[in-house]
């Protein structure tokens, strides 16, 4: 039996600049499974391509009975599948060529958070009041921070938003794996690029720490578009009880 249990708010928010939400997102506390994908390509190729992505990973697990696969296995497994059927798509249809999406997905099993990350999305986890980035962005900045090339003063010169890898852009896709021991009262944060991009680390964690989880997810939501609302923004939110 498993030793915790554990809630989970979200929310999607079409922004204060942009004329549709091409945003996904998936809450699923009875599965353990949830995910951000933020589309790309076109007017209604990001919208396509972020639904396409959430509908695949949910329809993989709830069918993990047919497949012997471990949970890490399958949530890489899932998200090449949400690759492959995106890209099929985008081939078939002109109007939707080029599109992709960033895609974040967490699972919960065995007392343990598994997480599969490709594009910018990230997810967090908040813990003891210190907010920590558990996935590494697959953006052009972000890599030439960790190259050493730039350094957090000289950003402001670059495109935050040229991702370097997603989900149905080319053929292929890297995933990125990780792997938590879940710990009671821990809280951990899946977002799109709408929120860190706009809120600052300082910002989260003083959302998080002092809202329960469902004004936690309204906040966040709200500050972002305070604050200039540029692109969708999604926020979900996960109590470890």
């Amino acid at each position: 039996m498993a030793k915790f249990k554990w809630i989970a708010s979200g929310k999607t928010d079409i922004g204060q600049k942009r004329t549709n939400n091409q945003d996904s997102i998936l809450v699923n506390p009875e599965l353990g499974l949830f995910a951000v994908a933020d589309g790309m390509g076109g007017h209604s190729g990001g919208e396509v391509a972020s639904s396409m992505s959430i509908k695949t990973l949910e329809h993989a697990f709830k069918n993990k009975s047919a497949t012997k696969l471990s949970v890490p296995d399958l949530l890489e497994k899932s998200i090449v599948e949400c690759n492959n059927v995106i890209y099929d798509k985008s081939q078939e249809n002109e109007g939707l060529r080029g599109m992709g999406t960033t895609l974040t997905a967490a699972k919960i099993d065995n007392d343990c958070l598994f997480i599969g990350q490709v594009g910018d999305s990230r997810l967090y986890l908040f813990r003891d009041k210190n907010l920590y980035q558990i996935t590494e962005d697959h953006s052009q900045v972000y890599e030439l921070l960790k190259a050493g090339l730039i350094n957090e003063d000289s950003m402001e010169g670059f495109q935050k938003n040229i991702i370097t890898r997603s989900v149905g852009y080319e053929r292929n896709v890297s995933v990125d794996s990780f792997q938590r021991p879940l710990k009671k009262g821990d809280r951990y944060l899946i977002c799109s690029d709408g929120l860190s991009g706009m809120v600052n680390d300082q910002q989260i964690s003083q959302i998080l720490h002092n809202f329960e989880i469902e004004q936690s997810v309204q906040n966040l939501v709200a500050l972002a578009n305070a604050q200039g609302g540029e692109d969708n923004v999604s926020v979900i939110v996960i109590d470890i009880k």
